[in-house]
């Protein structure tokens, strides 16, 4: 009998010895850091309820925020798109010289702006405030400028042609300095 006895606890042996290793009651113990999910000695911090190890996700860090531009400074593009997301007001704002074609700048605050030499082909600067606004040499071809405020603006050699001017009529070609009359066909 105790020939079977023995045969029984070796044959119980190797069934845990072919299962692998018990389990410990105390991970740190152990000295491992990576615990097995679902086993005594815990998961990790973090861990689902069902004891799976889930990935972290990438936290983006976003760029710092441009410093804001000492007075006179020119802005730049990215600067003065920021602006237009939040405010639209440039006002008192250095942006010339800028390639600005086809840009909305309508309903802005542009009263006092430095706009001399940019490129505003075909930018929309309808219903905008350019009162006191230095637009010396830039290009305004097809720019529209209807219900815009502009006393005091300087144009001069600024290029108008077919510019839509305050009052909805069409700059003529070669207008320079100022909306010279369209020739209409009758």
């Amino acid at each position: 009998m105790l020939f079977r006895v023995s045969v029984i606890v070796v044959g119980m042996l190797l069934v845990v010895a072919t299962a692998g290793p018990l389990p410990a009651a105390d991970n740190a113990s152990q000295g491992g850091d990576n615990p097995v999910a679902g086993q005594p000695g815990g998961a990790a911090a973090g861990d689902g309820a069902d004891g799976v190890v889930k990935p972290k996700k990438a936290v983006k860090k976003e760029p710092p925020p441009e410093p804001e531009p000492l007075p006179g400074e020119q802005l730049t593009i990215k600067q003065v798109m920021n602006i237009l997301r939040t405010t639209r007001n440039l006002s008192g704002k250095n942006l010339s010289g800028l390639k600005l074609v086809g840009i909305n700048l309508s309903r802005c605050n542009l009263k006092g702006v430095d706009l001399r030499r940019a490129n505003l082909e075909r930018a929309d600067m309808g219903e905008s405030n350019l009162e006191r606004a230095n637009l010396s040499g830039a290009n305004l071809k097809m720019a529209n400028l209807r219900l815009s405020g502009m006393i005091g603006v300087n144009l001069e050699n600024a290029d108008l042609s077919g510019a839509i001017w305050r009052d909805g009529r069409v700059c003529a070609p070669a207008s320079i300095g100022q909306c010279g009359e369209s020739i209409s066909s009758p």
